[in-house]
């Protein structure tokens, strides 16, 4: 059974959303390195891929339901920011925004009658209440030790300890 063009279409917009994901997160890998912060950095590298991943199910997804999916061309992401804090939750406003999407996503397919497309989306749903979850542990960890040094570097080391191998 084909997709539904609405279907098709806010699937498109989601890919874009990951595909974006995953450049916001490049150029915070930048960032940390840059800055010395190497577990934040390997963080966030890795970070990349889990978008990507991300994209390539939803893409695997309208390839299996017969659709070519549109892959979108990237921007250049930001590679500074004022302080760690702005970037932590710079992340937690772009994981936010991915959550919005696929919640739409969802509502556009209950909406179409489409209950393979729904439950394909769940997967992205319980996804994205992990993917909150840390970015909001981050702010929060970041606003407790930011003022000091050795705090931050302490945080930096316990976030590259949860990097998987």
């Amino acid at each position: 059974m084909a997709l539904k063009k609405e279907v098709e279409a806010i699937l498109n917009e989601q890919i874009v959303k990951e595909f974006d994901a995953a450049t916001v997160y490049n150029g915070m890998y930048i960032y940390f390195e840059m800055e010395l912060f190497k577990g934040f950095a390997a963080w966030f590298k890795d970070h990349v891929g889990e978008e990507m991943s991300h994209a390539g199910r939803i893409i695997q997804y309208m390839l299996d339901r017969g659709v070519a999916p549109e892959i979108p061309a990237t921007r250049k992401p930001k590679t500074s920011f004022p302080s760690v804090l702005d970037a932590m939750k710079a992340a937690l406003a772009h994981e936010r925004t991915n959550t919005a999407g696929i919640h739409e996503c969802l509502k556009v397919a209950q909406k179409a009658g489409d209950p393979a497309t729904v439950e394909m989306l769940q997967w992205l749903v319980k996804e994205q209440v992990e993917e909150e979850q840390w970015a909001e542990e981050y702010v929060q960890m970041v606003k407790k030790v930011e003022k000091s040094v050795g705090g931050m570097y302490a945080f930096d080391h316990a976030v590259s300890k949860r990097v998987k191998a």
